[in-house]
């Protein structure tokens, strides 16, 4: 046998090594997985949304709005919360609310810490913190009731420009301060002028009037201390703390 008759023999007889097999698993169970966390976050999405729903549909019955607020969940997950039978933290709004013929355009409100009964009929909140914003159209129509034609802005330092006709003299401006009563009470009092008017010697009072704003819902309360007026209308704080919902009220303890 020649070398070269070998050589070829033994590279006929040496064969390749068997393929590896790889294992399958990781790769299924890495399926599998987005698969079942795909689902619970449908689940949760789906849940959170009917929760939402019941939410806002109990505040409008309890608060007689003309339509149903928007209710929003947060935090991630929420059967969770629920199981916990605690939502750290709810937020609603709702628009044209009107109380004591007076239109608030937009209420803004942050619950905190609602507990929903084991029945869920009822729901108890620590802590509600909100904005109620009133357009000027809107509080011009207020004041209309009152069989005042004036038109309101936007005044220097969170006052509220005022102007109307004051008898014998015309239309006036004026900057009114605001101040709140009790049940939600806005007051406008005039303050200062914005131009001397010839025989005016003492700011005018026919242009001062309330705005009877009354029970908010949620039970807020309005702040006066932390208001800001703008070119479309003022904004007031609201709060509230411990407050129960229900199908048929909202009580305060």
């Amino acid at each position: 046998m020649t070398y070269e008759e070998g050589i070829e023999q033994l590279n006929w007889q040496v064969q390749p090594p068997p393929p590896v097999r790889r294992r399958k698993w990781p790769l299924r169970l890495a399926i599998v997985l987005l698969v079942l966390t795909g689902l619970f976050v449908a689940a949760d999405r789906i849940a959170v949304g009917i929760a939402e729903s019941q939410i806002a549909k109990r505040v409008q019955s309890a608060q007689n709005l003309a339509s149903k607020p928007s209710v929003t969940i947060s935090g991630f997950p929420f059967l969770t919360q629920l199981i916990g039978m605690k939502l750290d933290h709810v937020s609603m709004d709702a628009r044209g609310v009107v109380r004591n013929g007076v239109r608030v355009s937009d209420l803004h409100v942050d619950l905190n810490g609602v507990a929903p009964s084991g029945d869920f009929k009822e729901a108890t909140v620590d802590k509600l913190s909100g904005t109620a914003f009133f357009s000027w159209s809107d509080l011009e129509a207020a004041a209309a009731t009152q069989h005042l034609d004036v038109t309101l802005a936007e005044g220097p330092d969170d006052t509220i420009r005022v102007t109307g006709p004051i008898p014998g003299f015309g239309k006036v401006t004026m900057q009114s301060k605001l101040s709140l009563d009790t049940d939600n009470r806005l007051k406008l009092t005039a303050s200062k002028l914005e131009s001397p008017v010839a025989g005016l010697a003492t700011l005018p009072k026919e242009l001062d009037f309330q705005i009877p704003v009354g029970s908010l819902p949620m039970n807020l309360t309005l702040q006066l201390n932390d208001l800001k007026t703008s070119a479309d209308g003022l904004r007031v704080k609201a709060r509230a703390d411990h407050v129960t919902i229900t199908g048929s009220g909202i009580s305060s303890s």
